[in-house]
């Protein structure tokens, strides 16, 4: 009797363990790709343009079900290769009040991209998780955050690969 009683409160004890858990909730950030230098929404270069379809073929095998953007045209552009490849929206949100798109993310069951800017991003990733974020420089281009939120909370940082000298040699040599 009393290894009967011992085990089922071992089972009710990890079944209590396994409903405490909570999913983690990955979230990803990137600043938006290499912009023009003219006026105040400049549009992406072709390099920016070539980044942001590079960061499609970055997440072509993830499960993207969101993509975030200010209302520039910058971050829009950089998230719209994602946005399509995955059948999603942009949705906007306000970069100086960011507490809607916080409580958006908190609540997110899938994995979303938000694309931001060097002075947000950091930010951002900083409330989120309460791990402290570098300042991004204005040339930060290739940083991509992982965010995980869930009983433990990560923040996982990933150089791209993509380099816009190595897409523009390639451009020249095939003229």
């Amino acid at each position: 009797m009393f290894g009967k009683i011992s085990l089922l409160g071992l089972l009710s004890g990890a079944l209590c363990l396994i409903s405490l858990q909570v999913t983690a909730n990955t979230l990803y950030f990137v600043r938006h790709a290499e912009k023009q230098n003219v006026g105040a929404d400049p549009e992406l270069t072709s390099c920016g343009q070539a980044r942001a379809d590079a960061l499609a073929g970055y997440f072509a095998n993830a499960d993207i079900s969101a993509v975030y953007a200010t209302a520039y045209q910058r971050t829009q552009q950089t998230g719209a290769p994602v946005a399509r490849q995955h059948q999603s929206k942009i949705y906007l949100y306000d970069a100086r009040d960011p507490s809607t798109l916080l409580g958006l993310l908190r609540a997110a069951e899938n994995p979303v991209l938000v694309v931001g800017h060097s002075n947000t991003i950091p930010q951002l990733i900083t409330q989120l998780s309460g791990i402290d974020i570098a300042p991004l420089s204005e040339q930060d281009f290739s940083m991509l955050y992982q965010v995980e939120l869930g009983d433990d909370v990560s923040v996982t940082l990933h150089r791209q690969t993509f380099d816009c000298n190595n897409m523009l040699e390639a451009e020249l040599a095939a003229q």
